[in-house]
């Protein structure tokens, strides 16, 4: 069965990455939520997608020269940002799984840590479009599943190669899972083949039900959507 991964939450609902996206993506029949996780100036590993503030505030700052306090008095939506630890103990009591995605190189090794304090750590996947920091997660936690993110818009041949053959990459990383963008050319043709090779492949972001339904048909493991209620019916009817 086609796992529902509910990305940033049920984030065409409620703010991303925030507790009550989380919340209500479990509402929704989500499996799994997919968040994203940076530090702050202070130290605090957050859950905060973007690199800056510009979103949130008139005069943006890079988020990783906030504080902990700086990110609190943002206003996400009616909502305020979250630190990992909220989420985990959100996570443990609900008992949904957690998509962490390592936004950076650097933090590897404390998102582990802060994990396995949360007890947490059987209920994760992380991924990262960054292999060291996927590498840092393996030197620390080597059974901790872990997956390759892809699909950076750009022209570069060197990169749609990559991404319409990731093999050499995957196996490089030691990973379990393959998270390619829909828009990735050749899918359709690749992704059986990823699967057959014995990865788990999770596609993001998928939100009109069309899509949902071929990738499905695919066999997809996972999809990767801001509208997990359209996803667990489009589920029931295929």
């Amino acid at each position: 069965m086609t796992l529902v991964i509910a990305h940033r939450g049920a984030s065409a609902y409620a703010p991303e990455n925030t507790l009550r996206a989380f919340e209500l993506a479990v509402r929704q029949g989500a499996d799994m939520c997919e968040l994203d996780v940076q530090r702050t100036a202070d130290g605090v590993l957050v859950v905060f997608h973007d690199d800056t503030t510009d979103r949130w505030e008139a005069q943006g700052r890079p988020v990783a020269h906030c504080t902990l306090a700086d990110l609190r008095r943002l206003n996400i939506g009616g909502e305020r940002v979250a630190t990992l630890a909220e989420v985990c103990a959100f996570a443990r009591e609900r008992g949904i799984q957690l998509n962490v995605e390592i936004k950076g190189v650097g933090i590897g090794g404390e998102v582990v840590r802060l994990l396995r304090n949360e007890r947490v750590i059987d209920q994760v996947l992380i991924s990262s479009f960054w292999p060291a920091a996927l590498a840092e997660v393996a030197a620390v936690a080597p059974d901790l599943p872990r997956a390759c993110l892809m699909g950076i818009p750009t022209f570069r041949p060197d990169v749609r190669l990559r991404e319409s053959w990731p093999f050499l990459d995957l196996k490089k990383a030691g990973v379990v899972a393959w998270h390619p963008a829909y828009q990735i050319p050749l899918l359709d043709h690749i992704l059986p083949l990823v699967r057959r090779a014995g990865y788990r492949v999770n596609v993001w972001t998928v939100n009109d039900p069309e899509e949902m339904r071929r990738f499905v048909m695919l066999g997809a493991d996972g999809i990767i959507t801001d509208v997990p209620d359209v996803l667990r019916c489009v589920l029931k009817q295929t």
